[in-house]
């Protein structure tokens, strides 16, 4: 036979147990999670969360969206949307220095690292040297939105992926001449010359530790038109 909420509640408050999910339900916080509770929603803004829903049909990305305009209407776009993960990498509630290409991302734990996990003087006793690959994945297809305005970055080069901005600057400023192959089908040659204008991506390229294989941040491009040394440019210039 189960027990009601309330019951519960009476039970709980007659024996004098008093744990961190009831302490913050009674504040009118409801936790995202039963277990160690980090993140709390308040009771009002489910309230207008359920009757948006019920009523206006409203997503719970519109619902968020909603949100940012009524922390900052005039500029929705600098509400900090990724606030935990700007917490991890020591960010936070700072939006006079923000994070900057690649900040929000880990590279490899294992690699050395001069400040983060070698000593002081490594110059002095050790030589060290840094081996990367790049390779890429030529099935990794993306195609194009109906409206990409919609798209909306969270964290535009602040990971594993280059700033939209510099990579597309990049590309047009690059000149390259379409390569002609000796052979009578050289598959490459052809994926690098066919048209594929139903695709904002045929592919993504990325740098990664030799010795490990960890991705390197701010060192993911996505391969706009087959396989051509063009994209991989940025990726070694970082």
């Amino acid at each position: 036979m189960g027990e009601s909420p309330a019951l519960l509640v009476e039970l709980r408050t007659f024996l004098g147990i008093e744990t961190r999910e009831w302490m913050l339900l009674r504040a009118g916080l409801f936790p995202a999670s039963s277990t160690r509770p980090k993140t709390v929603f308040t009771f009002e803004v489910l309230d207008h969360f359920l009757i948006d829903t019920l009523e206006c049909k409203t997503s719970a990305r519109s619902f968020f969206e909603k949100l940012t305009r009524l922390t900052n209407n005039a500029f929705p776009d600098t509400v900090p949307v990724n606030l935990k993960n700007r917490k991890w990498f020591g960010f936070g509630h700072d939006s006079e220095s923000g994070p900057g290409p690649g900040d929000l991302a880990l590279f490899c734990p294992s690699c050395p690292q001069p400040g983060i996990n070698m000593p002081l003087c490594w110059e002095q006793k050790w030589l060290v040297k840094k081996r990367f690959v790049v390779d890429g994945n030529f099935t990794a297809q993306h195609m194009n939105m109906r409206q990409p305005e919609l798209d909306i970055f969270l964290s535009d080069g602040l990971g594993y992926m280059v700033t939209e901005g510099q990579y597309q600057a990049h590309l047009a400023s690059a000149i390259e001449s379409k390569e002609k192959s000796t052979c009578s089908n050289h598959r490459a040659i052809n994926a690098a010359n066919t048209n594929r204008s139903n695709l904002r991506a045929t592919g993504v390229g990325a740098t990664a530790c030799a010795r490990h294989g960890c991705f390197v941040p701010h060192c993911i491009v996505d391969f706009q038109k087959g396989e051509r040394q063009v994209f991989l440019h940025l990726l070694l210039i970082d």
